[in-house]
């Protein structure tokens, strides 16, 4: 934000650059694209402030401030209406929506761009920029008329204010009056002089010499007959011409100002300085203040010069282009004129700039706000933001002012300051007031929603959101119902289409008043206070008269001023001047609604956004006709057409309401337009008349002349169509002859008197109305009812406010009252009939409940009540039939009280015995039929229920009578007046007394949420002398019935029948559960005991069976469940218990699962599986298959062999054949090597364990679910078939890739001996299927390879020996490493080599620092890295020779070193190559370089044909490593050897048939010969073998008996 501070103001710190406010008054650009950030921003204000103490700058009062509630917020237009009688009083008046309504904001932040407006606040105000333009018209006129030494004086060192003089002399009457009366001391005064001698002739003086010549060229241009086109007043009427442009190019000084002859001249140059931009075309402007400035600085400039002849200017006064040498141009406008044709004429061409009449006194008529730059929300925000904190940071509040309640909670904080929003408006003030501060600020104002979009949702963009159909929405608003802007056909772009405002700090709207003298409603977004002046409608010629005075030479330029929008007038002079201005302050989520013709202004506090949209209520018509009317006197174009308007509304609305409003405003209308066409008709008599019946575009009825709206006719000719006039400018439309116009008619008179005919008679109805309403009262002065009712449903009929309507429908309603009322009275009550015969044993009295009520009841009005109703009817004042039926009860009543005195008189003389009863009730009858309250009757009544009583006592019988009875006895009693001690009433009482303890009892039992069993038996049998409660007694006996039906079910439950349907413990709980809610019963307890054992059961064996059950303690779960199976068949068999039985059956499949495992033992009737588990735990263990390397273990055991000490002997034995050592133990079963001997693998010699392994994974799948999960004996063995089945696998496997051509090599005896050696140790056969035996296999496999020659070994190739210097140079350092620095290093630091153990020098070895643990742990030293020929990771190594002497030849080059690549091929001479230097590498020198012979084999070892050394555990390593014994099988398999073909020799129930026979293996013939048949069965998967098990259990070709053989 440009803020340029003139002079030594303190608004020039704002000019530092790093304060982010140029110089030169150019904002900065606007910042990228953002969305908006609303955290730093106010979107609610409080709804309650604190009260104001201090009085708002200039003493304004605050206008009105409505809080509507949600039901009065639900119709704007409603609401509205109602606060407009006190608020247009004000002109402004503010609303805050209630609680709970916040309008949401839409607008999208990252796309809404706008461009402002400049405002510099010190020209909007209307008397500086009045004086602006006084002093800038009087150095014009001076200088045109060449005077260039007219000095302008001071007074108290302080240059005369010329503005300020002219005004003053102007208030006194102007020069002759103030010199004829003497009064230029007295103007000094005025003026603010005091005691400074010689001031009245100093005041006089330059007001002759300065002010005078101009004033009298100013009278004497406007009385003098000048062209049109010269004349100020007439070229500037309107106010819409602007003053020419300079011509382009001109940028030469101009010549001094004759108003200056000293160094400075003061305020008025800074005034003019600082306005000079603000101007639209400010070009002349600033020249003049360049000739200012020049002037001052002595400068000077050349004489005007005319254009050339060729240019051919004509003189503006004689239309002559002659005499060009004295041809003088204006520098306005480049007007021509000859100097003697100037009135008053000039002699020569004056010096410097000159100006004609017309530039001269347009000076200041072209006044307005420069166009700014575009913004984004966000960049405006950050300008307001930035120069708000700089500027109060420069010009900070007072510290003295004193801080209330009420600027606390109004108060901003920017940085390190802090002001309320008095201090805002009073600085906006001092700014717009002060000629020495100039601040130039942008406003966003007149934002079209049209193009940018509303900040509120529209049914358009948000058709979901329920705002979007909000009456308050500004989009909605101008469309309501009640407003008359929704029949404008077209939208107005920020009339009914809502415009939006972007303000920022100081950006200001000045004094204006709506377009059309509209209704206008503004709503605040969100952002900070906008505070509003308002003056109400009725002082606005007031406020009009108050600003011309102020600056009357501005609107003598430029009359329609007002209509600008760039004037401001502070609000002190208007109310010097009488006008009421008021003020309100604006937060966010307010709205503020001006009235109509009522000027309002304001300005913003900060960054906000607002808008706005107008609206039109019925009483704004009479304000628009006025409005119409000053526009068409200042030719301002209208928005629109109000006759169209009246029109259109007249069209559309048919209402009653509608034709109310309008009647005044159309009667008008109509009546102006059909005077204005007779006055055309005679003043152009014969015209043609023309109708068109359809509309138009509003720029073909638009007055050429005074830019109106005829609407309803126009004036045309025929030389351009397209050109109108109203009727008031008929005759100047054009200069051709008035025969050629036309009357263009929309209406015809006979249209127009049709519709007012209409309106004028719908808006007749309410008075109409109104009119018989007064006849009808005063035909009579008591109307009947009936007239009343009709006149008052034909009123609420008519669709309009009647004031009479209200009083009439509460006379109405009143009446109606008193007619209800009295027809209580007239409506005679029809009398009950009563049995007159009383059953036997029970008299009516008690058979009838309600006897008593009916017979004792008694109206609510008496007598008294008729009489009060009569006269009550007088006072109404109406007529209707039941005033006369009402005094004719009256008299009936009087009638039958006489004849009831003497019945009653008779009654009490006799016994109640002896009464006649009958007689007495038909009195009563006719009594009651009066419908009004009697004394006479009453105690007619008494009498007769007290003979009634006695004679239904008499006839009473015990056993028939309820409790019910006895009270009803007991109340009659009472009504009778019997006493309470007679014997009567005494035994009733007793009667009562027993009931109800009986009732009590019954009461409490049933109110007890478990009732005994044995209590409700004794109270239901109750005594037939106590009167008791039927209902209570059946509920009694349904709580009996209910209980004892609980009481059968149990016992059937706890002792079924035979043959019956068990019960489940869920429903003998259920049972339990209903009966223990309602009563206490002893045999539901036993059932709730047996069935919670029962239910518990049944959760604990389903979880069983679930596998959730947990077993906590010792011993085996299957004991405690036994336990619970002998419980349940003891005491639990009369519940079905489903789960239970499940469990059973599995506990007995369980016990025969135990007895079928090969190890269980039937003699102590358990199972010993531990040294099986260890057996296979030990020869299972995957870690544990690869041969051992100790050439002692040779034996079968897995211990070793060794030779006895000396003197000793040995019991070994060793295998002839394959030369495997064994113990003498070892050897005693069978007698031969169990590696070669077939015997012990074919089931000849006996072994504890003579079952096959196939069957163990048969017996895994087939055990029960509960042995699964909670059997130890099954975990076992799945752990044994787990493991065992991997070691068939391996074996198979094994054995698959042995039986390959060219597998059998001697290397594999080791691995052999391994797997029979595991195999010997489990003792039962091992294999996929009962048809092989792996041990029978790997024994004829081993007989095979140790009975194969053996390959020569193969020839070893010669080494290479290398020795490093280190290595010989120190070999007992101090520090105890062999480091490549042979010593010399000193770093403490050392790491050990993983392969040598040596320790090293960590910098020696370039290790890094930061190397971790691992790392350490990994490392190995260069000295290895080069033996090992493996790349060093952390340096380069290089070897250079070190002796010279042995084979190693050394050119003595120090950049040669040995070649790595060859270092380890044996050579007898080494390869060198050439290296750059290398700081960095490590140098190894080489001490010994030698190519060792190959080493001769052991001795001590019987050497093999094939001369391969033989070792007591076989052949050594193997050229090629063997496959992955756990691998799956290759996916061929060659023939199988011999070996693997041979017969076992096995009992012959178990022996299985030969290979080549199909039907033992299971294969056909077809699937190749009987060896690859064989291998087939080797490598079967676990699901083929269970299948196969299973398969041969079922046809019964195994038994699992024969597990055990």
């Amino acid at each position: 934000m440009a803020a340029l501070a003139r002079g030594d103001s303190p608004g020039a710190s704002l000019g530092d650059p790093s304060a982010g406010v140029p110089l030169n008054g150019q904002p900065p650009a606007p910042a990228p694209a953002a969305k908006l950030d609303f955290s730093s921003i106010k979107t609610e204000s409080p709804r309650v402030l604190p009260p104001r103490t201090n009085p708002r700058p200039f003493g304004l009062e605050d206008c009105p401030a409505f809080y509507p509630s949600m039901e009065e917020f639900k119709d704007p237009m409603k609401y509205l209406q109602t606060v407009a009688p006190k608020a247009q009083e004000f002109g402004i008046c503010k609303i805050v929506p209630p609680v709970g309504w916040k309008m949401p904001f839409v607008t999208d932040t990252e796309t809404f761009r706008f461009t402002t407006r400049l405002q510099r606040l010190n020209s909007i105000e209307a008397s500086s920029r009045a004086k602006l333009t006084f002093l800038e018209q009087l150095y014009r006129f001076h200088s045109s008329q060449g005077n260039s030494s007219i000095a302008v004086p001071t007074v108290n060192h302080k240059r005369l204010d010329l503005w300020l003089l002219r005004k003053e002399v102007q208030k006194l009457g102007g020069y002759e009056a103030v010199s004829k009366n003497k009064k230029w001391a007295e103007l000094g005064q005025l003026m603010g002089y005091q005691s400074i001698p010689g001031l009245a002739s100093q005041l006089k003086n330059s007001y002759m010499k300065i002010i005078l010549p101009f004033e009298n060229y100013s009278d004497h241009v406007r009385s003098a007959p000048v062209p049109e086109a010269t004349n100020p007043l007439s070229a500037e009427t309107n106010g819409s011409a602007e003053a020419p442009a300079a011509p382009a190019g001109d940028s030469g000084s101009a010549p001094p100002s004759p108003l200056s002859q000293l160094s400075d001249l003061g305020e008025d140059v800074e005034m003019l300085d600082s306005t000079a931009s603000g101007a639209k075309s400010s070009r002349p402007r600033r020249r003049m203040m360049a000739g200012l400035i020049s002037a001052v600085e002595g400068a000077s400039s050349p004489t005007k010069e005319v254009k050339d002849e060729k240019d051919k200017e004509i003189c503006r006064v004689c239309a002559k282009a002659e005499r060009g040498t004295e041809m003088l141009l204006c520098d306005g406008c480049d007007a021509g004129y000859h100097i003697f044709c100037l009135d008053p004429p000039l002699s020569a061409i004056p010096r410097g700039q000159w100006f004609c009449s017309k530039c001269l006194f347009g000076t200041g008529g072209d006044f307005g706000f420069d166009e700014g730059e575009e913004h984004t929300l966000q960049s405006f925000m950050t300008r307001d933001r930035t120069f708000r904190r700089h500027w109060f940071q420069a010009h900070p509040p007072p510290a003295s002012k004193p801080v209330t309640a009420f600027a606390q909670a109004t108060s901003t904080t920017l940085g390190d300051v802090t002001y309320s929003e008095g201090d805002v408006e009073s600085e906006f003030w001092r700014l717009v007031e002060t000629p020495f501060e100039t601040v130039e600020i942008e406003y966003g104002a007149d934002v079209h929603s049209t193009t940018h979009g509303s900040g509120m949702p529209t049914l358009e963009t948000h058709p979901r959101d329920p705002y979007a159909r909000d009456p308050w929405n500004v989009n909605n608003i101008p469309i309501l119902q009640d407003s008359l802007l929704r029949y404008i056909k077209s939208d107005i772009s920020g009339m009914t289409v809502p415009w939006t405002y972007v303000g920022m700090i100081f950006s200001t709207f000045c004094w204006h008043n709506e377009d059309h003298y509209t209704y206008s409603i503004n709503y605040m977004h969100w952002g900070e206070t906008k505070t509003w002046y308002g003056i109400p409608g009725a002082d606005a010629l007031k406020f009009e008269a108050a600003i011309k005075k102020e600056a009357p030479d501005l609107f003598e330029a430029q009359p329609d001023l007002l209509y600008q929008l760039v004037t401001l007038m502070n609000p002190s002079r208007l109310r010097e001047e009488g006008v009421r201005v008021y003020a309100c302050n604006q937060r966010a989520g307010e709205f503020v609604v001006t009235f109509p013709r009522a000027y309002h202004a304001g300005f913003n506090h900060g960054f906000n956004f607002n808008e706005a949209v107008n609206f039109a209520l019925p009483n704004w018509l009479p304000f628009g006709l006025e409005c119409v009317k000053r526009y068409q006197e200042h030719s301002k174009l209208p928005v629109f057409s109000h006759d169209e308007l009246l029109i259109t509304i007249t069209q559309h609305s048919h209402s009653i309401k509608t034709a109310v409003w309008v009647l005044d405003s159309l009667r008008e209308m109509i009546d102006r337009e059909t005077a204005q066409r007779r006055a055309v008709l005679q003043e152009i008599p014969g015209i043609q008349e023309t109708l068109e019946e359809y509309d138009t575009p509003e720029n073909q009825y638009q007055c050429h002349v005074c830019k109106a709206f005829c609407y309803l006719a126009q004036i045309t000719c025929g030389c351009n169509p397209e050109q109108v006039a109203c009727l008031e400018h008929a005759k100047l439309l054009c200069n051709c002859d008035t025969a050629t116009r036309v009357l263009r008619k929309r209406f015809s008179d006979e249209q127009l008197e049709d519709v007012f005919s209409k309106v004028v008679e719908r808006a007749a109805i309410p008075s109409d109305w109104q009119a018989k309403l007064q006849r009808t009262l005063q035909e009579t002065s008591r109307p009947n009812l009936r007239v009343l009712r009709a006149l008052l449903a034909e009123g609420e009929r008519v669709s309009f406010h009647l004031p009479e309507l209200l009083a009439l429908r509460k006379c109405v309603q009143r009446a109606n009252e008193w007619v209800e009322v009295a027809t209580s009275f007239t409506t005679r009550k029809q009398a009950n009939k009563r049995a007159k015969k009383p059953t036997k044993g029970r008299p009516s009295g008690v058979e009838k409940g309600d006897y008593m009520d009916d017979f004792m009841e008694r109206p609510e009005r008496g007598l008294k009540d008729v009489y009060a109703l009569l006269d009550e009817v007088e006072l109404l004042g109406f007529d209707c039939p039941e005033i006369e039926q009402l005094r004719r009860i009256a008299q009936t009543a009087e009638e039958f009280r006489k004849k009831a005195r003497l019945t009653i008189d008779e009654a009490s003389a006799s016994d109640d015995r002896d009464v006649n009863v009958d007689e007495l009730e038909t009195q009563i009858t006719l009594g009651q039929g009066l419908n009004m309250h009697l004394d006479e009757l009453d105690e007619m009544k008494r009498i007769f229920m007290r003979c009634r009583l006695v004679r239904d006592l008499d006839q009473l019988e015990d056993g028939s009578v309820t409790l019910d009875d006895v009270r009803q006895l007991l109340n009659r009693a009472k009504h009778c007046g019997l006493a309470d001690d007679s014997k009567v009433v005494l035994g009733l009482l007793e009667k009562q007394r027993a009931g109800d303890e009986w009732c009590k009892k019954v009461t409490d039992l049933l109110a007890l949420p478990k009732k005994p069993l044995v209590e409700i038996d004794h109270l239901c049998k109750v005594e037939t002398t106590i009167p008791i409660e039927p209902t209570l007694l059946s509920n009694l006996t349904a709580s009996r019935n209910s209980a004892r039906g609980y009481e059968r079910q149990a016992k059937f439950m706890l002792a079924p029948e035979p043959n019956s349907t068990l019960p489940r413990p869920k429903d003998a709980l259920d049972l339990v559960h209903s009966a223990e809610k309602a009563f206490d019963i002893p045999i539901i307890e036993d059932l709730r005991r047996s069935a919670e054992f029962a239910q518990d059961l049944e959760e604990k064996c389903e979880a069983i069976l679930l596998k959730r059950f947990k077993h906590q303690g010792d011993g085996s779960p299957f004991t405690v469940f036994r336990k619970w199976v002998a419980y349940a068949h003891a005491h639990l068999s009369h519940f079905r218990l489903a789960n239970f039985e499940k469990l059973d059956r599995q506990l007995i499949a369980h016990s025969q699962w135990i007895e079928r495992l090969p190890w269980y033992c039937v003699e102590h009737k358990a199972v010993h599986s531990d040294a099986i588990l260890r057996d296979v735990r030990d020869c299972t263990n995957p870690e544990d298959e690869t041969p051992p390397q100790d050439e002692f273990i040779s034996c079968i055991c897995e211990r070793q062999v060794r030779p006895p000490p000396p003197g000793e002997v040995s019991d070994a034995v060793q295998c002839d054949h394959c030369y495997a050592r064994f113990h003498g133990a070892c050897a005693t079963n069978g007698g031969s090597c169990p590696f070669c001997d077939h015997n012990h693998w074919n089931g000849s010699i006996h072994k504890d364990r003579n079952w096959h392994f196939c069957f163990l994974p048969t017996m895994l799948v087939t055990a029960p679910d509960i042995t699964k999960f909670y059997s130890v004996s099954w975990k076992e063995l799945e752990y044994i078939v787990a493991r065992v089945d991997r070691l068939c696998v391996s074996i198979g496997s094994f054995l698959s890739f042995a039986s390959q051509n060219g597998n059998q090599r001697l290397e594999l005896i080791p691995q052999v001996r391994q797997y029979m050696r595991k195999l010997f140790r489990i003792q039962f056969a091992v294999s996929p299927n009962p048809e092989v035996s792996y041990g029978l296999d790997l024994a004829g496999l081993h007989r095979m390879l140790a009975s194969k020659h053996r390959p020569p070994p193969p020839k070893k190739k010669r080494r290479v020996r290398l020795v490093f210097q280190p290595e010989v140079a120190n070999p007992d350092p101090a520090d105890g490493t062999r480091c490549v620095c042979n010593g010399a290093g000193r770093d403490p630091a050392r790491v050990q080599c993983t392969f040598c153990s040596q320790w090293y020098h960590e910098t020696c070895v370039r290790l890094p620092g930061n190397l971790g643990q691992s790392g350490r742990a990994a490392w190995f030293c260069p000295i290895c890295a080069v033996k090992k020929t493996r790349v060093y990771p952390y340096a380069e190594i290089r070897v250079r020779c070190f002796d010279p002497n042995h084979r190693i030849v050394d050119d003595g080059r120090p950049e040669v070193y040995v070649d790595l690549s060859n270092l380890q091929t044996p050579s007898e001479q080494l390869r060198r190559v050439s290296l750059a230097p290398n700081k960095n590498a490590i140098i190894l020198e080489l001490h010994r370089y030698s190519v060792a012979a190959p080493a001769p084999p052991p001795t001590g070892e019987r050497a093999t044909p094939q001369g391969v050394t033989p070792s007591p555990h076989g052949p050594p390593a193997p050229a090629r490593a063997l496959p992955d014994p756990h691998a799956s099988p290759p996916p061929y398999l060659g023939p199988t050897p011999p070996a693997f073909a041979r017969k076992r020799k096995t009992p012959p129930r178990e022996s299985p048939p030969p290979p080549g026979d199909a039907r033992g293996s299971g294969v056909d013939d077809r699937d190749g010969p009987p060896a690859a048949r064989k291998v087939k069965l080797l490598v079967k998967s676990p699901e083929e073998k269970e299948r196969e098990s299973a398969r041969r259990i079922a046809n019964g070709a195994l038994r699992v008996e024969d597990l055990v053989q």
